[in-house]
């Protein structure tokens, strides 16, 4: 999914013991030594939880906003769900699944013990009412297209049925999907929010869900969830979850500071190398790869870059990232040397992609016949309205001016943005993804492969080789090693031939308090929160390593 965006209630706490021999220093105490001295009962107070609002909604098919996803997670939950620490799929409404018929059929056997937050049971026509319900609700083409390879699902958007009918209720635990063409990857596309399931009889905005927590309570800029005492894989450890929204994330770290959440999904950028300079809140930080690409396209239809591969070398090894990411976000970034991001099973740690080279790129571009940039006439860069997004396209502008090239930059609105990106309207432009769904297929085939020209293939790439390859890929349905072979041979290619500028890929940062035990961060900035439970420091964290997937 293309995205523009840049990269609690108070805590009742009782002081229930003396610390002795704690000397206090300029009249203040340290964080760490703040949550040493409460004691509070772990079982009875809530998690508390900070967010970036507002809050719109938390309806699994019109969430968009990291904050919405995180607390939706809670609530709503799908067949399966990904592993981020082994990178795999793993079950959760579903027990088990097959495919056949070349891969072109995936069927699913449901558990049997789960219930809806009603009491109701489930059953696979619930599973495919949702699905349904969900593709209906919603009006973003990156979500309508994760059911376009389901066979009779374009029907029923344009109105022609009423079902899909690529989705078979077989029984009352079996559900078969039915592709128009094999599609091993549908796993992971299946983790998505749009393939939640909810009881579809209720006829409010957020019918029940069957996910370890449920929503007590809803306010403008709060709410609180409660445990689903009937859950299926066993009672949730929380008491409850208490999350407010912020406008303002300075006031959120603050209030993370004096001990008010034990979970802050949204650090403010600028304040991360202050937090890691900082010996105590940097044991606090969780740092984690995130799966979101921030690139910027070449149209490959329009010149100067149709059909000039040495041009587009050549700037993708006169760009510095790592200046950038110190300069600009002063971190929260890391440099991206190729299309897959870390934290994939396909992604290739040891591909060398396009590294600063400035005197490479001085040679690719008198290969390209603009020697020193004589002949190439002014690049029009375009970015989104945002002053994060054009402070990079000024790096950028400045970077390669010390290869002759001469760059303007232009803004324009996001949802006139959107709509040049979809016409291809634009020739040098900012390109970020995020995935969709946690896995190689949906950055290498959703943006590269040319049926997805205009849609999500942004950059008119068409390369009969990658489309072979990727095609190849998704037919890997008994042999998911070769299918990973095939994604990075695809991968080699794109790289190759440079339809974008690949530049950074996004580090998600959190800060989570020491009593918070088991949250488990995946690259798709999310957790398991049945696994999440609060639990009294009794010694000092030793700070984590920045390679974790998340805190055990």
């Amino acid at each position: 999914m293309y995205y523009h965006s840049n990269p609690f209630k108070r805590r009742r706490l009782l002081l229930l013991v003396f610390v002795l021999g704690l000397t206090l220093i300029g009249g203040s105490v340290s964080i760490l030594q703040k949550q040493a001295l409460f004691t509070a009962n772990m079982e009875s107070r809530p998690l508390t939880v900070g967010i970036k609002g507002p809050v719109k909604t938390l309806h699994p098919a019109l969430v968009e906003k990291q904050g919405e996803k995180l607390i939706s997670r809670a609530m709503y939950e799908g067949l399966v769900s990904y592993d981020g620490e082994h990178e795999h799929i793993q079950p959760l409404l579903a027990s088990s699944w097959k495919f056949s018929d070349g891969g072109k059929t995936l069927e699913l056997k449901l558990r049997k013990d789960v219930r809806f937050h009603n009491g109701k049971k489930m059953t696979a026509a619930d599973v495919k009412a949702s699905w349904q319900r969900n593709l209906v609700a919603t009006e973003e083409w990156s979500n309508i297209s994760l059911f376009m390879p389901i066979v009779g699902a374009r029907e029923l958007v344009q109105g022609i049925n009423k079902e899909i009918s690529g989705i078979e209720v077989l029984n009352e635990r079996t559900l078969r999907v039915r592709f128009i063409k094999p599609h091993a990857a549908y796993l992971y596309v299946l983790t998505h929010p749009m393939f939640a399931v909810m009881d579809e009889a209720e006829k409010n905005d957020l019918g029940a869900g069957t996910g370890p927590y449920c929503l007590k309570e809803k306010k403008e800029e709060s709410m609180v969830l409660i445990p689903w005492e009937q859950y299926y894989r066993g009672k949730p450890k929380l008491n409850a979850i208490q999350v407010s929204s912020y406008s303002d994330q300075n006031q959120a770290l603050k209030d993370f500071k004096s001990g008010r959440l034990d979970y802050l999904d949204d650090v403010p950028q600028q304040e991360v190398r202050n937090l890691v300079k900082d010996k105590e809140m940097k044991k606090l930080l969780l740092r984690q790869p995130a799966l979101e690409s921030y690139w910027l396209g070449f149209n490959m239809n329009r010149e100067p870059f149709a059909n000039n591969y040495l041009l587009r070398r050549a700037l993708n090894y006169a760009i510095d990232r790592d200046a950038i990411i110190k300069k600009v976000f002063g971190g929260g970034y890391r440099p991206a040397l190729g299309v897959v991001p870390d934290g994939m099973p396909a992604y290739q740690r040891q591909i060398y992609g396009y590294r600063y080279d400035l005197e490479k790129a001085r040679q690719l571009m008198a290969e390209a016949g603009y020697s020193d940039g004589e002949g190439l006439q002014p690049l029009t860069l375009k970015v989104n309205k945002d002053q994060g997004h054009e402070q990079v396209a000024k790096e950028i502008a400045s970077q390669l001016a010390l290869i002759g090239v001469k760059v303007q930059i232009d803004t324009a609105d996001w949802d006139y943005y959107k709509k040049q990106m979809h016409r291809l309207d634009m020739s040098f432009f900012r390109l970020g993804w995020k995935a969709d769904y946690p896995d190689a297929d949906n950055f290498l085939y959703s943006l590269f492969h040319s049926s997805g020209v205009g849609l999500s293939n942004f950059v008119a790439y068409r390369n009969p080789q990658v489309d072979k390859v990727l095609d190849l890929s998704r037919r890997q349905y008994k042999n998911n090693e070769e299918r990973i072979k095939q994604l990075k041979r695809a991968e080699e290619i794109i790289i190759d031939d440079a339809p974008c500028l690949f530049l950074f890929q996004k580090e998600a940062v959190k800060l989570v308090s020491q009593e918070v035990q088991g949250l488990l961060l995946n690259g798709m900035e999310e957790f398991d929160w049945f696994k999440v439970y609060l639990s009294k420091p009794e010694s000092p964290v030793p700070p984590p390593d920045p390679k974790e997937m998340g805190r055990k």
